[in-house]
C-alpha cells in the first residue's frame, strides 16, 4: 500500500514539494541560529565582491571572485552576508529539483531520497548556507545535464559556456558535454558553447581595455608554493567527511551500475547516465586530486571543493540504492522491506552530518577571537577611524568597504614602513593567519614607535597557523611624526 502510494506521480510531486519546503525552513533556522557567518575567509571575500559590485562595476569581472556568482548573488548581498547564504540555499534547492527531473527521466526509483542524499551529504549540509561558490557550480552541472537530457541543447550549450565563470573548473566540463552534443548530432549548438567567453571578453574590453583579459588576468596559472601540495589519496582519506561512508558506498555502487549498464547496452539512457552524471563527477574529482598532488591551479585541497559534485554524486547514490533495493525485493519477496530500508537509510544519512560538523554553526576558536575583536571595535567606536586589516572576516562583521578610502583598506600601504600614510588615530588590525605573510610578525608593530597597542585577543585554547601561535592585536597610530 505504502509503495503504491509513493509510486503515484501526483503523490510523489506533493511529497517532493513538501520536502523542499521543509529543507528551506530547516536550513533557514540553521542560518538564523549560527554564530557569525557560515563559511571561511573566502566566503567573506566572495560576499565583499557581490556586496560592492554595484558600487564598483569592475568587481563583476574579477576572475577570482567568479563573475557569474558575483552577478547572481549581488542583489542578495545587499542584505548582508546572510543574503548570500539565502542565495546559496535557493541554489541548493534548485539543484535538488533538477536532480529529481533527471532521476525521473532516467526512470530511477526512490526519488524522494534525492533531497536527503544532497542536503545531508556532510560537506553540503555544513556549507550550503555559506557564501562559497561551489553550491552554484553544482547547480550549473545538474542544470546543464538536465537540459541536455531534455533535448534543450541550445540552452544547455549556452549555460555551459558560462560555467567557467561560476567556477573555473567548468573548463573541464566542456569536452564532456561537447561529446554528448556530438553523439546527439547537435553540431549546430557547438558554437554556442563560446557564448559566455565572447560576452565576458567584450565586457572586459570596456573595463580593462583588454579583449584577452580572461587569459591575461587568470589567477591560476603555474605553481604557487605557498598553497602547498598533498597526497593523491587526500580526498579519498577525507571521503567520510565529504560524502560520508554510507553515501559513499552507494555512490560507488551507482557508479559501477552505470558503467556496467553502459558496457552491456549502449542505448540512449545508459549513454546519458554515463556522460551527464558519472563523467562530470569523475572529471571534477580527478582534476582536484591531481591539482592538489601536483601543486597547480592554486588548490588548497579543501574539502569544500567537492560540494560542486554533490548533486550528481547523489544521483549515483540513488542509482546505487535502487540496485540494493531491487536485490532486497528479489531476495525477501517483500516490497515493504525495501521501503523500511529506505526510511532507515534516510534517518542515518540525515544524522551523520551532525556528528561531523557543528550544525547550526558554532564559532570555532579562531572565529570567537575575531567576533570578540569586532564587538570591541564597535563598542569602543574604533571604526569611526579608518581601519587597515588583513583578516577578510572583518568585511562582514564591521561592514567594511575596502575601496572606500575614508573607511578601510586591506593591507597597509608599505609593509616595510607600516606607519607610512597612516594618519593619527587610525587602526591597524594584526591577525595571526593573514598578517604574518604580508606584514610580518606582530613585533613589527609592537616595537614600532609609531603605534600603540590597544588590545590583544588570545584564543581560549592554543591554535597555530604556519606553526606560529594565533592571536589578534589592535593597534592605533599615535602622534609620532615620521
Amino acid at each position: 500500500m505504502l509503495e503504491k502510494f509513493l509510486n503515484n506521480p501526483k503523490a510523489e510531486k506533493i511529497l517532493f514539494g513538501l520536502i523542499l519546503v521543509l529543507l528551506a525552513v530547516l536550513f533557514s533556522w540553521f542560518l538564523m541560529n549560527s554564530e557569525g557567518f557560515v563559511g571561511d575567509a573566502d566566503s567573506a571575500t566572495h560576499y565583499r565582491f557581490a556586496r560592492y559590485s554595484w558600487k564598483y562595476p569592475e568587481y563583476f569581472l574579477d576572475h577570482w571572485a567568479k563573475p557569474v556568482f558575483t552577478l547572481l548573488a549581488s542583489p542578495f548581498a545587499q542584505f548582508g552576508h546572510s543574503g548570500v547564504s539565502v542565495f546559496n540555499l535557493l541554489a541548493g534547492l534548485a539543484s535538488v529539483f533538477f536532480a529529481w527531473l533527471i532521476a525521473r527521466k532516467l526512470e530511477y526509483s526512490n526519488r524522494l531520497l534525492l533531497p536527503v542524499f544532497i542536503f545531508f551529504t556532510p560537506i553540503y549540509a555544513s556549507l550550503v548556507i555559506s557564501g562559497q561558490v561551489e553550491v552554484l557550480f553544482g547547480l550549473f552541472i545538474v542544470a546543464i545535464s538536465w537540459f541536455s537530457l531534455d533535448k534543450k541543447y541550445m540552452l544547455a550549450a549556452i549555460l555551459l559556456s558560462f560555467a567557467p565563470f561560476a567556477r573555473t573548473e567548468g573548463i573541464f566540463l566542456i569536452p564532456i558535454y561537447g561529446l554528448y552534443f556530438i553523439l546527439e548530432k547537435q553540431y549546430r549548438v557547438i558554437p554556442y558553447m563560446l557564448t559566455g567567453t565572447i560576452l565576458y571578453s567584450i565586457a572586459g574590453l570596456f573595463i580593462y581595455n583588454d579583449l584577452f583579459w580572461l587569459i591575461n588576468r587568470m589567477p591560476y596559472w603555474g605553481k604557487a608554493t605557498e598553497y602547498g601540495t598533498g597526497s593523491l589519496l587526500h580526498f579519498f582519506d577525507a571521503w567520510h567527511k565529504i560524502f560520508s561512508l554510507i553515501s559513499g558506498v552507494f555512490i560507488l555502487i551507482g557508479m559501477t551500475a552505470i558503467l556496467t549498464n553502459w558496457i552491456r547496452k549502449r542505448d540512449q539512457k545508459n549513454i546519458s547516465a554515463l556522460l551527464l552524471i558519472l563523467l562530470p563527477f569523475a572529471a571534477y574529482f580527478t582534476a582536484h586530486v591531481l591539482m592538489w598532488n601536483l601543486g597547480i591551479g592554486r588548490s588548497l585541497g579543501l574539502h569544500r571543493y567537492m560540494i560542486a559534485i554533490v548533486p550528481v554524486g547523489a544521483l549515483m547514490a540513488l542509482k546505487g540504492f535502487d540496485v540494493i533495493s531491487f536485490f532486497l525485493k528479489e531476495q525477501l519477496k517483500s516490497p515493504v522491506a525495501s521501503t523500511i530500508f529506505a526510511l532507515i537509510l534516510a534517518i542515518v544519512v540525515i544524522y551523520v552530518p551532525f556528528t561531523l560538523y557543528r550544525i547550526p554553526q558554532k564559532a570555532d576558536v579562531k572565529s570567537r577571537v575575531i567576533l570578540d575583536a569586532a564587538e570591541f571595535i564597535q563598542k569602543e567606536r574604533l571604526n569611526d577611524k579608518k581601519i587597515y586589516f588583513y583578516e577578510p572576516s572583518f568585511i562582514v562583521y564591521l561592514e567594511l568597504d575596502p575601496q572606500d578610502s575614508l573607511q578601510a583598506k586591506e593591507l597597509v600601504h608599505d609593509a616595510a614602513k607600516p606607519h607610512y600614510r597612516i594618519k593619527e588615530g587610525e587602526i591597524v588590525i594584526w591577525d595571526g593567519q593573514f598578517s604574518p605573510n604580508q606584514l610580518g610578525p606582530v613585533d613589527v608593530l609592537k616595537e614600532s614607535p609609531y603605534f600603540e597597542l590597544v588590545k590583544t585577543f588570545d584564543p581560549s585554547e592554543p591554535i597555530t597557523f604556519f606553526d606560529k601561535p594565533y592571536s589578534l592585536s589592535i593597534f592605533r597610530r599615535n602622534d609620532v611624526k615620521d
